[in-house]
């Protein structure tokens, strides 16, 4: 079944955006809703896949706005799973551009950019919402990560219907969550994250071939260990991220022995 035609396709300062249908399933397996909740959880479901989707478009307008200014052209960003009209496959969030420069240390920068918009982002959004009296504790509720979290009575002095409440409260824990998480393990040196992309430009670059080999034998070894601990600490999406990275980076580094 073709599910395209249930796509969501705008342009964001004139960079195209597609967000596959499959990107909301991707919000469902990465919620802390997966196993139910008590309370009107729905709500507070949509209040987190809206944090997902302006977090993941923070990363990726990042990315397309370093490839715009180094490499010129416009850039296109997917979100969801699934396949771009260049073939790339998309798990999460990929943004793409048409050109013939290789050069690692261009490579390098425009894979940065991405993590470090997302985490900026966060960073606004807390000092924004610390303006108007939200207090922080540092929480472990999610997976075992210690993360910021905003307390729930901050906004219950305000908010009385408890489906608004939802809504508000897991779309600020989801952005914070989601930006500081997911814009940290992207940094990670594990392929094709953007901290194994700045990775493969380093060591390609002062390595040759080994360097690259070598990139993707220490994704490898990474991809497991992150995919194993989320695996153990209840998640669902992560491991399958991980995983399939493990997978990649393992035939990837097949591929350069043969």
């Amino acid at each position: 079944m073709d599910f395209s035609k249930f796509d969501w396709k705008f342009n964001l300062f004139g960079i195209p955006v597609r967000v596959m249908a499959t990107f909301w399933l991707v919000c469902v397996f990465f919620s802390p809703f997966s196993s139910g909740n008590d309370g009107p959880w729905l709500f507070g479901l949509l209040g987190w896949s809206a944090a997902m989707l302006l977090t993941f478009l923070a990363h990726e307008f990042g990315h397309a706005l370093s490839m715009r200014k180094l490499y010129g052209g416009v850039p296109q960003i997917d979100l969801g799973i699934g396949h771009t009209q260049s073939g790339a496959f998309v798990f999460g969030g990929l943004t793409t551009a048409r050109t013939r420069d290789v050069s690692f240390g261009k490579h390098a920068l425009t894979s940065a950019a991405g993590p470090l918009a997302e985490l900026a982002s966060v960073l606004v959004f807390v000092i924004i919402l610390s303006l108007f009296g939200t207090r922080f504790e540092i929480s472990t509720s999610l997976f075992g990560i210690p993360v910021l979290t905003p307390l729930t009575e901050s906004f219950t002095s305000i908010i009385k219907s408890p489906a608004a409440l939802y809504f508000v409260y897991y779309f600020a824990h989801g952005f914070i969550w989601l930006g500081i998480v997911w814009g940290l393990f992207n940094l990670a040196p594990i392929f094709p994250c953007d901290g194994g992309q700045i990775l493969l430009a380093v060591l390609g670059k002062s390595l040759g071939p080994s360097g690259v080999r070598l990139t993707f034998g220490i994704s490898f070894i990474l991809a497991v260990a992150v995919a194993a601990y989320f695996l153990l600490n209840g998640s669902v999406f992560m491991p399958l991220f991980f995983g399939y990275t493990a997978y990649q980076n393992y035939n990837l580094m097949r591929g350069m022995r043969g």
